[in-house]
């Protein structure tokens, strides 16, 4: 940023929750205030003159999109007991947050689509947002191979501290929490897991995710929605929610989807938001792979293994580390690390064996499988990863060996 650049402060957490808890639809409202001014500082700003001073073009901005009757609901006092609610919610729990949109914590990935809301309430560790994150999604009544690659895929690409962000909901979304939390209760560098939830922060759905909620949240990981306390959930809120899993993420993974499919919405947010598209086929008689063939049809990247995520996450993760660097990211320091080099990660003990064995010389595959107690299929696969992780290299002849 140019030093001659002003600063605008962030404004006070309540000003975004007035405006969010005032409008039902303040989510457009928003957008459209960002048209004329896209800094949300200055946004919020132009907001906080006016519930302070009545001296900003507020009302003039919004006219046509709703009267001064409507604009009152920003003083009313079922709006002051509402945000007097949420902020002893807040106050109630060093792991409850607020996030206006100019807030250091708001996503910026989010922050830079077109439907950020103004307010997001978290419930966990903000560090999660500063992690690479992918989304991974899929059906709800998932077949076993789904499942199975699934948590295959979360596991390994959590164990190289990627973030996994997916939606709480049954199926591939609990999979996908699940083996991110297996990955991190085994190593404590992993990467953490968000829930994108379309219910407001006091309720879980599922209610049978109730234990899974908490484990995230006592993982270092994120529960995030935009619902108010106590709002009732509707149906459309989930498909809704789901432009927020692929706005926080670098890409999103669709595990499985049938055609039509709830799943595919949040692909469609993400070609929308400029991400990354992946999908894993699956076999052409089962009717919840036709999504994710359409998909890949429409130039969505086939995924089979880990190393397929990362080579499509390489231009994206370069531009988190460039923009790391300039320093226009705020990323804390634990975190820092696992965006700035995939090859500081954690090493299974798979892999260090391997590592081990090549350390003495170079080695082609049947003669790593002399001494490999692994499948010729997962032999091929941890050297994908170690490959990846930039830790082993192909030479001449097809050897492996150390870098």
């Amino acid at each position: 940023m140019d030093d001659a650049t002003p600063l605008v402060p962030p404004v006070p957490t309540d000003t975004w929750l007035r405006f969010a808890l005032a409008f039902s639809d303040s989510t457009r409202l928003c957008r459209h205030l960002r048209k004329s001014c896209p800094e949300p500082a200055a946004t919020g700003d132009r907001i906080h003159r006016y519930l302070n001073h009545r001296d900003s073009d507020l009302p003039e901005l919004l006219q046509g999109l709703i009267d001064e009757q409507q604009l009152a609901a920003l003083f009313s006092d079922a709006t002051s007991q509402r945000c007097e609610q949420a902020l002893a919610w807040q106050a109630q729990s060093p792991r409850n947050h607020l996030l206006g949109l100019d807030h250091p914590a708001y996503p910026t990935l989010l922050q830079n689509t077109d439907d950020a809301p103004p307010l997001l309430y978290a419930r966990g560790s903000l560090s999660a947002l500063d992690y690479p994150l992918l989304a991974v999604v899929g059906s709800r009544k998932a077949s076993h191979a789904a499942l199975m690659h699934t948590r295959r895929l979360c596991h390994e690409l959590a164990s190289m501290g990627i973030g996994i962000v997916s939606g709480l909901a049954m199926g591939v979304d609990a999979a996908a929490h699940q083996s991110a939390l297996q990955a991190r209760e085994q190593a404590g560098n992993a990467g953490p897991t968000v829930a994108i939830a379309a219910t407001p922060a006091n309720r879980v759905y599922p209610g049978r995710h109730t234990e899974l909620d908490a484990r995230i949240v006592d993982s270092g990981g994120l529960v995030l929605t935009e619902y108010p306390l106590g709002s009732p959930t509707r149906p459309w809120h989930f498909p809704r929610r789901n432009r927020l899993i692929s706005g926080i993420s670098l890409g999103v993974l669709v595990a499985e989807a049938g055609l039509p499919s709830g799943t595919l919405t949040t692909a469609t947010h993400a070609m929308n938001q400029g991400r990354e598209v992946m999908a894993v086929p699956g076999s052409i008689s089962n009717l919840q792979a036709r999504g994710c063939h359409f998909l890949i049809k429409q130039g969505a990247a086939l995924i089979e293994e880990t190393r397929d995520v990362i080579e499509v996450l390489g231009p994206s993760m370069s531009q988190v580390q460039a923009a790391l660097t300039s320093g226009t990211e705020r990323v804390s320091d634990d975190a820092r690390q696992h965006e700035l080099a995939l090859d500081q990660v954690l090493i299974s003990p798979e892999e260090q064996a391997l590592l081990d064995t090549l350390k003495a010389g170079s080695a082609t595959l049947d003669e790593l499988m002399v001494h490999a107690t692994l499948s010729t299929s997962r032999l091929a696969s941890v050297l994908g990863l170690l490959e990846t992780k930039g830790l082993i290299t192909t030479t001449a002849g097809g050897r492996y060996a150390c870098c």
